[in-house]
């Protein structure tokens, strides 16, 4: 779910810079399903979708936005902001993210997986890379993989909806919505579409 809706959410972005119009309203204008809108529209609500964003001297900066659809049932939306340094290193300053699975049971729980799936997004954009040699991975032990540090995880706003639908289960829904707001996000700042996963800062540089 994760890779597939990243790599859809990317390319519903492209669809709307050529069509010229914000990303936000060109999703809405090409989705029915009212559960999906629904998430798209809070999360643009609580991040304050449109509003400009401050400038710093040489520091780029970019919002992203992507939604999604997890096993048919679960359904999120997330809002990233970026900013990328002259060498290209990337900061995810914030995430917000929208979370339908219909009636919550544990809503702190439900919130710690958002969290954890959410994390898991700023790993598959910005480190998950494994090194092989020889057709070989070459990571032995877990602290050879390359996941997120402390000091990548920026603040996360989670939002769940009060639903009247039944349990649907939280799984993994955030990762069909975080990692497309963050390349998304990149794009926005930059320019560049990420077509190589994960992130090497030399192609952002400038």
């Amino acid at each position: 779910a994760g890779p597939n809706v990243l790599a859809m959410e990317c390319a519903m972005d492209e669809a709307a810079l050529v069509a010229g119009a914000d990303p936000l309203k060109f999703r809405l204008d090409h989705i029915e399903d009212p559960f999906l809108v629904g998430v798209l529209q809070r999360v643009a609500e609580i991040a304050h979708w449109g509003e400009p964003q401050q400038s710093e001297e040489g520091i780029r900066k970019g919002r992203g936005i992507a939604c999604g659809v997890y096993k048919n049932t679960s359904y999120a939306a997330a809002v990233a902001d970026v900013c990328i340094e002259p060498d290209g290193s990337t900061k995810i300053e914030k995430l917000w993210c929208v979370h339908d699975c219909g009636l919550v049971i544990n809503p702190d729980q439900v919130r710690a997986q958002c969290e954890g799936n959410l994390a898991w997004s700023i790993g598959m954009v910005l480190t998950d890379g494994l090194s092989v040699e020889d057709g070989f991975v070459t990571a032995e032990v877990f602290s050879d993989a390359p996941i997120p540090t402390n000091g990548q995880i920026p603040e996360m706003i989670i939002d769940l909806i009060e639903s009247p639908r039944p349990p649907q289960g939280a799984g993994e829904t955030a990762i069909v919505a975080g990692p497309g707001a963050i390349a998304n996000a990149i794009r926005a700042a930059t320019g560049i579409r990420l077509q190589n996963l994960p992130l090497r800062s030399e192609e952002l540089a400038i």
